[in-house]
């Protein structure tokens, strides 16, 4: 199992989301992060089986919401550096 580090990017994307989801619907953005939670623990597992979309960046669909995670492997460290939590109504940022 990896590693994981959170960039403080991609907690501002979680949180943003939970509370835009909690503000939806009733405990829908905890919901959201039980999700999230779930994929990234299947990154650690592993982190291989996701596309690489640009450079070393892979990419992890999140299935039941619009949310795409990014994130990098540090193979050396046996560790995952998840950078975005990212919306994909959103324009990319990079």
């Amino acid at each position: 199992m990896y590693t994981i580090y959170i960039s403080p990017t991609a907690v501002d994307d979680i949180t943003v989301a939970i509370e835009y989801y909690n503000s939806l619907a009733t405990d829908l953005g905890y919901r959201f992060a039980d999700v999230i939670t779930e994929y990234i623990e299947r990154i650690a597992l592993s982190p291989t089986s996701s596309a690489t979309r640009y450079k070393n960046i892979r990419c992890k669909p999140v299935k039941r919401f619009p949310f795409l995670i990014t994130y990098t492997i540090d193979e050396l460290n046996l560790s995952v550096n998840i950078l975005r939590v990212f919306n994909t109504y959103q324009e990319p940022l990079w």
